[in-house]
């Protein structure tokens, strides 16, 4: 009945409006509306509202805050300790990640991190650790009935973690897969490398964790990071929720009362060396992409910086929106531009950055880049209008209203400032001080700090496909973002009579192979059924790989995902998956070395030009005797040892640097038996492969067909 009265009702109403003549008066809705958007009058903002937040200091140091929010029957906890990966030691890059990791899956000295997970499984709770740049965290979310349980178990990670080598091994294998996937994305590649211009390749705040650093972390660096930065008297937590707080101040009395001071002092504030500044115009080279991003940064201050306000409103102003100069001139006006934006990164206790940016496609690079530098340069020399003035500061101030929409996000922020020793009123403090920022406040400050001579400029592109030579702008230092392969055993320098060893072993393998018939070998598909070692335990994998002598690859996976393919041309890598066809370009030397690795590839190639051998003399593969020879190809960075079997002259095993599914990047040695003969050539039907010692995957080949005729179009690219 009420549904057909709807009806009737409409269908009145669109009768009384077709029967209704036209007329030009503008309608209104509680008034006349205005003619422009502009014009549009809004109530100012409510005021944020802080909660009442009790804050007290147990008698061991640890400070306190707690805020009763009884919304939503749960309760959370936030730690902050002063730690965190600027304290890292210069050789050991990523102990603090891998501590922070390894205190909540390794457990502690009363339960294993799986029991862990079992007990928060149940809970449909979480507790978690992690490392930051200035600090480190631990949190807990918690049913309301759940607290004394969740509470209890934060602070037994956080006091009491066991670190077992087996959970340490594994952050060091995700660690390395970090490392070899850091090139990636081309926004990450950009944003790292621009932190590492404007602070120094050395500075704390912008360096980069290398295999060496994780290869060089053993167990006890964990405990004397826990040890030295652990401590309640460095340790600010938050707890808000469904409670009472007479009821959480005795639980947590209770759980972190009795944690013993550590007595260490607070750990300095590791300086920024403004002189490790690099200025100039530099380029990253990336050919797989069809875009250039751009930066324009320098170095500026800290959050309760005097100037602080008046840069957040000259920023907005020149890149805060899709009104400010940068916008409306590179996208807007030109159409240059896919992003164009400015940016302040202020910092609590040392100096933050300040960049412009833009995204353009390659072809309008350089013109996109002049464009950047005439605004920024207008920004300086050019007083901002007032509706310029109004709509920053507006922007600013309401886009804040975001950041206090929850408990949760005020009392972390009341944290933060307690943590770095600001008042708790630095809000309030911070949105009055821009509220205040006049046109003459943003002409100050563009004119002292927008200086063309302070600036570095980073462009990553395909340089080839620029609009102009990036050198019209100015000279151009290239920089390299390759990857640092894991360091390997030390090799003395070759000679003369090594080479010539080496050689002679090589060709009596080549001959105890097959010799000549290695050499009509064209290509080859071989159906493999690997056996991956992961923490969990075996992991079954079927597989075929196509090879090409001429260097180029592919090899298709079965895996609960659907199958994934990965393509080599001999100039670009490709993956094919359920989700679509990807570049890898940050694979192609992984790819070209793994299929220069191959047997026949090996004994094919050792005396072609380009490549040296070297006898390493005798060494051990499993217990067995064996000769080891070195084989180098500085073109194609490749390097590998080959161990034979002095008896047959057979191969018994490589060893290189290289990466293998679930173990990461490392030392891999690769033990080979079951050789069989397969059109006049001897192969190896098992391997065993070995990560930095530890069985990784074991490979067994079902079947293998040489000379299929496989065309190039077989490694290309999928459209």
């Amino acid at each position: 009945m009420t549904r057909r009265l709807i009806l009737s009702f409409t269908l009145a109403a669109l009768a009384l409006a077709q029967q209704r003549p036209a007329t030009t008066a503008k309608p209104t809705y509680g008034g006349t509306v205005p003619p422009s958007y502009k014009d549009l009058k809004y109530p100012p903002l409510n005021p944020i509202k802080i909660p009442p937040v009790e804050r007290y200091t147990l008698p061991n140091g640890m400070t306190i805050f707690l805020v009763e929010d009884h919304e939503i029957p749960v309760v959370n906890a936030q730690a902050l300790v002063r730690a965190g990966d600027r304290y890292d030691p210069a050789n050991k890059g990523g102990l603090s990640d891998i501590t922070l990791k390894v205190m909540r899956t390794g457990g502690t000295t009363s339960r294993s991190g799986d029991d862990l997970d079992k007990e928060l499984d149940r809970l449909a709770a979480s507790v978690e650790t992690s490392s930051g740049g200035a600090s480190a965290s631990g949190s807990v979310f918690v049913l309301r009935e759940d607290a004394e349980k969740g509470i209890t178990i934060l602070a037994d990670v956080m006091r009491n973690p066991a670190f077992p080598q087996e959970k340490i091994d594994l952050a060091k294998i995700d660690m390395r897969d970090s490392i070899s996937r850091r090139n990636d994305s081309a926004d990450a590649i950009h944003y790292r490398e621009m932190g590492r211009l404007l602070y120094g390749k050395n500075s704390p705040y912008a360096a980069l964790v290398e295999y060496t650093d994780v290869d060089s972390i053993a167990r006890q660096d964990l405990i004397d990071y826990h040890k030295q930065y652990f401590q309640p008297e460095s340790t600010y937590m938050a707890v808000w929720g469904d409670f009472k707080a007479a009821d959480m101040k005795a639980l947590i009395e209770r759980t972190f009362g009795s944690w013993p001071k550590g007595g260490k002092p607070k750990p300095p504030v590791p300086p920024v060396d403004r002189a490790a500044q690099a200025k100039g115009l530099y380029q990253i080279t990336k050919d797989d992409i069809n875009q250039s991003t751009i930066d324009i940064g320098m170095l500026l201050g800290q959050y309760n910086d005097p100037d602080y306000a008046s840069l957040r409103v000259m920023t907005q102003i020149l890149g805060g929106g899709f009104s400010s100069r940068l916008f409306q001139r590179i996208r807007t006006k030109e159409g240059l531009a896919y992003a164009a934006y400015a940016g302040y990164s202020a910092q609590f206790d040392r100096p933050g950055s300040w960049f412009a940016s833009v995204s353009t496609k390659s072809e309008s690079t350089v013109k996109a880049l002049s464009l950047m530098r005439e605004e920024i340069t207008r920004m300086r020399d050019t007083e901002v209008t007032d509706d310029e003035l109004k709509l920053a500061k507006d922007s600013i101030l309401k886009g804040e209203a975001f950041d206090y929409d929850s408990t949760g996000k005020i009392v972390g922020r009341l944290l933060t400032y307690a943590y770095y020793g600001y008042p708790a009123d630095f809000l309030q403090k911070s949105r009055a001080a821009v509220e205040k920022v006049t046109k003459a406040d943003v002409s100050r400050v563009a004119r002292q700090y927008l200086n063309d001579n302070g600036f570095v400029t980073l462009v990553l592109g395909k340089p080839k496909d620029f609009d102009k030579p990036l050198n019209t702008l100015g000279p151009v230092s290239e920089i390299d973002i390759s990857i640092p392969p894991p360091k390997g055993e030390e090799v003395k320098e070759s000679t003369p009579e090594s080479a010539n060893a080496g050689r002679a072993l090589l060709e009596k393998a080549r001959a105890a192979h097959g010799g000549p018939a290695i050499a009509k070998v064209k290509d080859y598909v071989s159906k493999l059924d690997l056996t991956v070692n992961t923490p969990q335990g075996e992991f079954p994998m079927k597989s075929e790989a196509t090879i090409s002598t001429a260097g180029k690859s592919l090899m298709k996976m079965t895996t609960p995902m659907g199958e994934i393919q990965q393509g080599f041309d001999g100039k670009t890598v490709w993956l094919k998956s359920p989700q679509g066809v990807r570049d890898m370009s940050n694979m192609v030397d992984q790819a070209r070395n793994t299929t220069l690795r191959e047997t026949i590839a090996l004994l094919n190639h050792f005396d072609q030009p380009g490549y040296t051998v070297q006898s390493l003399g005798k060494t051990k593969l499993d217990g067995k005797d064996v000769e080891a020879v070195l084989v180098k190809n500085e073109a194609n960075k490749f390097q590998v040892r080959v161990l034979i079997d002095p008896a047959t002259g057979l191969l018994a095993g490589k060893i290189y640097q290289g990466q293998v599914p679930m173990a990461g990047a490392g030392e891999i040695t690769e033990s080979l038996s079951d050789l069989r003969e397969v059109e006049g050539v001897k192969l190896p039907f098992r391997s065993v492969m070995t990560n930095n010692g530890k069985k990784a995957v074991e490979q067994r080949i079902a079947e293998i067909k040489v000379n299929t005729g496989v065309p190039d179009s077989a490694f290309a690219k999928p459209q």
